[in-house]
This record gives C-alpha cells, structure tokens and sequence, in this order.
C-alpha cells in the first residue's frame, strides 16, 4: 500500500472542518435509539402514512376489480403497502399513474407473504388496481400505508468543503466498481422513508448498513436501483428478499436480491488501511445519482471508535452526506473494500467525523454460512 501524508491543505481543511462542524451542536448518540439516529445520519425523504383502505369487494368478472385513486397533496411520489387479508386465486395488482400509465404490477405468484409493497411513482397521484383472471375472486387486500415522497431536501457535506464528483467521466476501472453499487430506498419501521447504499460482495448478496435495514419489513420494503448515475438514468429496479445477518455494533447487514443482477461482486481486503491512506469511496449521497470521493479522501485514523466500541472502526476525510450509508471505501491503490462506511458521527461525543467499520471486523463476525457464501463468492 502507498501512505501518502497529510499535505498543508488537507491539514488546514481538516482545521475548517472541525471548527464548522462544532457550530452544529450535535448531541451524542449513546442514548438514542435507531430512529433518532437515522434522522441525524440519514437523508430523509419522506414518510409513511397510515391508511387503512379496503381493495373489496371485487367486482364480479375479470380484468381490473377494483380500484383505488390515492391523492396526497405536493407529495413527490408515492408507494403503497398492502395486505392480503384473505388469499384469493389468479390475481395482480397494478399500479398507474396520473395519466393512467402503469408503473408497476405484480402477479400473486410473486407475492411471498401476507404484505407487500408497489413501486413507486413519481406525482401526488395514483391508482391501485386490483386483476382477476378468475370471477367471484374470494381475494381480500387492503392497502395498510402510503409512503409519500417529500419534496427533494439538499444533503449538506459533511467534511468541508464538498469534493464529490459524478462518476460519469471518471477513469474505467473505477466505473466498473461502481456498477456493483447501489442506491436503497426503504420505509422504516419508524415510518420514515430513507435513502442509503449498498454494494455486491456475491452475485446476489450485498452489504450495508443495519441503521439502513434492520427487520425483514425494511428489507422487504427496498428498492436497489442499479446504474443510477446520472438523473433520470436507472438501470435497473430489483427487490430483496432476504435479512441474512445483521449486527448493531458493527453496524452492518447482509441482504439477499431477488435474482441476480449479472454483475461481479466488489472484493474485499482483510487488511486494515495505515493512517493517511489513500482511499475512494462509491456512494449515493442523498440519495442523488452516483458520486465519488477522490480529492482528499484519506485514513484519517486508524483505529477509532464505532458503534460496539473501540477500534472498530477508522476516521477519514472523505466527503460523505446523508445516503451515503452503506458505501464501500476502497484502499485506492488495491482496489479492494477495506471499509463499510457507516456515521459521519463519533457515537461517544456527538462531533461529526467521518468513520468507516473495518472490513476484517465485518468478515469476523459474519454468522459462518453467510460468510462461506461470501468467500465462495469472491
């Protein structure tokens, strides 16, 4: 590995940095619960409403059942979450928006469980739909929750000053990198709707943070957009549809795809970045298209504590918001993850600083199939 030492601009920016962020007041994390912490670590970007709107009776015959108009005003976008109160045969449901375009539809066969949620789509308008290709359905479905959208909030830097740059345009081989990360969209139990990343470390498992997703509901709940990296842009949309491990302290968790998104997972290194390191970090700040972090992005302490305590983690000086939850931070020079990025935030004092959890740590206290699945993947 290459050290490169801190020059006069990056000491000075460090200074800058510490100075405006003890203008934040930022109270400590030890006593909050997940909630709270998200809403200082996390971007926001909307919330879930309760609703309680039946999808029955269904009209006898085939085709579209039943409809249901949902209308939240200034609302950006909009998801909803239903429930099947009594199983039926041959069904779908469909979601469209207000021109009547379908966004979203899915097929009983696909549905595991007794809730799921749609799509989103963009607007303060939507239209449930329910399908039957068989009449006199005995199908009950109710929608529980909306999740609405909120008008786009700007992120703020969290190490000063801001030197994210698009990935579009950078050299190929840290493109090729980025194409195994990932943007998370998920509703909270908390009722919150968030933005995260995430990344492969086998062809249909990724690693992110646990305040990203903590329960089955979260994970069901997500969409994993691949490929977004300039607005407007995405690749492709897939669904999770497993919590394999999960660890408050470490802060990490380990998630399963719907299917594979034909792609290599990113390789892991075992061995912990020296201080000043040169490091790159891949990330979805705010939940806006792809971004990196190159200019200045270094080890800014080795071993520094995290959430299960000390030495979990190590500081650096790469520029992260709110989203950038879950990235992957790469020894530059190997290529390879070192670090799951997970608080720009010293749990024990409440000063921003960046942090990133020991990759070793992670593979360490992976439940044992999880992590021969993850070494047979590599």
């Amino acid at each position: 590995m290459t050290t490169i030492g801190p020059d006069l601009q990056t000491l000075a920016r460090r200074a800058a940095s510490s100075l405006a962020l003890l203008t934040l007041g930022v109270a400590p994390l030890a006593a909050q619960d997940l909630a709270a912490e998200r809403g200082r670590v996390l971007t926001v970007v909307g919330h879930a409403k309760g609703v309680d709107l039946p999808l029955f009776p269904l009209a006898d015959g085939t085709g579209v059942v039943f409809r249901q108009e949902l209308f939240e005003p200034g609302a950006e976008s909009l998801r909803a979450h239903l429930v099947v109160e009594r199983p039926g045969e041959a069904w779908g449901v469909q979601l469209t928006n207000a021109a009547g375009e379908v966004v979203w539809s899915t097929w009983d066969g696909a549905v595991e469980g007794a809730d799921f949620w749609t799509d989103e789509v963009a607007g303060e308008r939507a239209t449930v739909e329910v399908l039957s290709s068989r009449p006199a359905n005995p199908l009950r479905l109710r929608i529980e929750e909306v999740a609405i959208g909120e008008p786009e909030v700007v992120p703020v830097s969290i190490t000063f000053p801001n030197q994210l740059a698009t990935i579009v345009g950078q050299e190929d081989w840290i493109v090729e990198l980025g194409r195994s990360v990932a943007r998370l969209r998920f509703v909270g139990d908390d009722g919150g709707v968030f933005v995260c990343t995430a990344f492969l470390v086998t062809p249909d498992l990724m690693l992110t943070n646990q305040h990203c997703i903590a329960t089955d509901s979260e994970m069901l709940s997500a969409l994993v957009d691949f490929d977004f990296d300039e607005e407007g842009t995405i690749g492709s949309t897939l669904r999770l549809r497993e919590l394999l491990d999960t660890d408050h302290g470490l802060d990490y968790s380990v998630v399963r795809l719907d299917r594979c998104v034909g792609r290599l997972p990113l390789r892991l290194e075992s061995t912990n970045p020296p201080d000043d390191e040169q490091l790159l970090i891949v990330q979805h700040p705010g939940g806006e298209p792809k971004q990196v972090s190159i200019a200045d992005c270094t080890v800014d302490g080795p071993l520094v504590p995290g959430r299960a305590g000390d030495d979990t983690d190590f500081g650096h000086q790469c520029d992260t918001r709110g989203g950038s939850s879950g990235s992957p931070v790469f020894d530059f020079e190997t290529r390879r993850v070192v670090g799951l990025h997970h608080l720009g935030i010293n749990p024990a004092s409440g000063d921003l600083f960046n942090r990133a959890v020991h990759i070793d740590q992670v593979l360490a206290a992976l439940d044992a199939a999880v992590r021969a699945e993850i070494e047979a993947g590599q």
